[in-house]
């Protein structure tokens, strides 16, 4: 039977990677730097996660894994060395974290089979960094010759996540997530995962990475963001409120026009079929505090947000409605967010104009810093800037 090597037992690891490779009858190994992710696992030697499908809700008992904490002894080395899929559900910034514990992996895979190979998809909204994950994983490899093999037998490829997946918290053993639609993964791969349910590979992925990033996550984190300075706690009642939801479709809009300028290759049908999510039966309430969460990597100059902001500069396009949504992002806060916490930190010693620089990556006087500046001041005579007790 096929093992997967999961790196990230938290909710999309354990919710969607973890579930589906279940169904598909896979081993599964989970791997986490945080000991309580692991000790909850192999507490309850199970996991539940409630499926909701556009037709139907599955309770899906998960009891088919084993579970690792990163350790000096390198205790999920045996099952490293039987998967050869390794999927990493990871932010950005764990993956060179990740990568330096991996290398010692790496080495002795190919001291005992030089012959396999190997894919590893990255599950992240991060897009264009497939490169800088390469060469922290080659990096991390102690001996040239294994380095060498690597390069030819070890595939790392990028993906586009299209499904929302919560838990109270990341090593909660009770998870809610949504399947609607695929992931769509980087090809070639050098390992066969058709028999996985939502697993596609797809051409041209950077290109419709930035398209979905654009196109689904920008308006989500508006509706978040927004939704969030009026009150609310869920996206569902935050898009019900008509000011949200005209700043969501105005980003929307601009987005579209500003993506389809960028890549006339891109029908408006291939779009629609990109962003176009089937809704799920009975499905809960998506939390503003997942979709906002750190908005320090959401806010910044290439995201989901700046990234359009980009392109409406290079093509002449109104970019007040994305400049406002970025105004509430940068008001956001959850105690529990340290993203979300350190901004406010550094807006109250800072300054406005100065943690805006910093956060979306232009200068003080750039047109953009100042427009974004406005549009805060102008929320906060709305009186919709909270006080922060930071």
């Amino acid at each position: 039977m096929k093992r997967v090597l999961i790196i990230g037992a938290g909710r999309l690891g354990k919710g969607f990677v973890g579930e589906t490779f279940d169904n598909a009858g896979w081993n599964i190994t989970f791997l986490d730097k945080d000991p309580r992710v692991i000790d909850e696992l192999n507490r309850h030697n199970k996991y539940t996660v409630q499926v909701f499908r556009t037709d139907d809700i599955i309770m899906h008992e998960v009891t088919n894994f084993r579970a690792f904490a990163t350790d000096d002894n390198y205790s999920v080395m045996n099952d490293f060395l039987e998967s050869s899929v390794i999927m990493c559900p990871l932010y950005p910034e764990d993956f060179e974290e990740s990568a330096r514990y991996l290398g010692k992996c790496f080495e002795q895979q190919f001291k005992v089979d030089p012959d396999k190979k190997m894919t590893l998809i990255c599950l992240t909204n991060k897009n264009h960094i497939i490169k800088d994950i390469e060469a922290w994983y080659r990096n991390a490899i102690p001996s040239a010759q294994a380095r060498d093999w690597f390069d030819s037998h070890v595939a790392i490829r990028d993906s586009i996540v299209r499904r929302s997946t919560d838990a109270e918290t990341h090593y909660a053993t009770q998870i809610d997530s949504t399947a609607v639609a695929s992931l769509l993964i980087q090809t070639p791969l050098y390992n066969d995962i058709s028999d996985v349910e939502w697993l596609e590979p797809r051409d041209h992925l950077e290109m419709l990475k930035d398209i979905k990033v654009f196109t689904i996550n920008g308006p989500h984190a508006t509706t978040a963001y927004y939704g969030h300075l009026k009150g609310y706690n869920t996206i569902p009642d935050a898009s019900a409120d008509p000011e949200v939801a005209a700043l969501a479709n105005a980003v929307h809009d601009v987005t579209i026009k500003a993506v389809m300028t960028e890549y006339p290759q891109i029908t408006r049908e291939a779009l629609t079929d990109l962003e176009y999510l089937p809704k799920a039966k009975n499905e809960l309430p998506d939390s503003i505090h997942r979709v906002a969460y750190d908005p320090v990597r959401k806010l910044a100059f290439k995201d989901r947000l700046m990234g359009v902001v980009q392109l409406c500069l290079k093509y002449n396009l109104d970019y007040s409605p994305l400049t406002k949504a970025i105004a509430c992002g940068l008001a956001y806060y959850a105690e529990d967010d340290r993203a979300s916490v350190n901004l406010q930190q550094q807006m109250q010693k800072k300054g406005l104009l100065t943690t805006t620089a910093q956060i979306i990556g232009l200068p003080k006087d750039h047109p953009i810093t100042l427009n974004v500046a406005q549009q805060y001041l102008a929320l906060d005579a709305e009186n919709l800037i909270p006080a922060i007790p930071c």
